[in-house]
């Protein structure tokens, strides 16, 4: 089951019936993506980090890489919540007063 606070939302290329965004705090923390040749499915798990820390992993269908998504998310929700915070912390301090 998908912890508290996050959600599924479709992007890109996504039909509403295919949300492929996972969500915290309107953070992409993981997106699943078909490929246009051969109609592989993979994710991209913490989007909330810099690209060099991003994990990808095939999948076997979109429903398997949903689920596993979310089973991802609720064993790494703790951690998941503590960085979309320092990002969104991040965000804030980089904002510039208007002058």
């Amino acid at each position: 089951m998908l912890p508290p606070d996050f959600r599924w939302h479709a992007v890109g290329t996504a039909t509403s019936d295919k949300p492929n965004q996972l969500l915290l705090d309107s953070v992409e923390v993981a997106r699943l993506s078909q490929r246009v040749d051969d109609h592989t499915w993979w994710i991209s798990l913490n989007n909330q980090r810099d690209r060099e820390l991003r994990k990808r992993k095939l999948c076997s269908g979109y429903e398997q890489g949903k689920r596993g998504a979310e089973l991802w998310a609720e064993r790494h929700q703790d951690r998941l919540r503590a960085e979309v915070d320092r990002y969104l912390q991040g965000l804030k301090i980089k904002k510039s007063p208007m002058l």
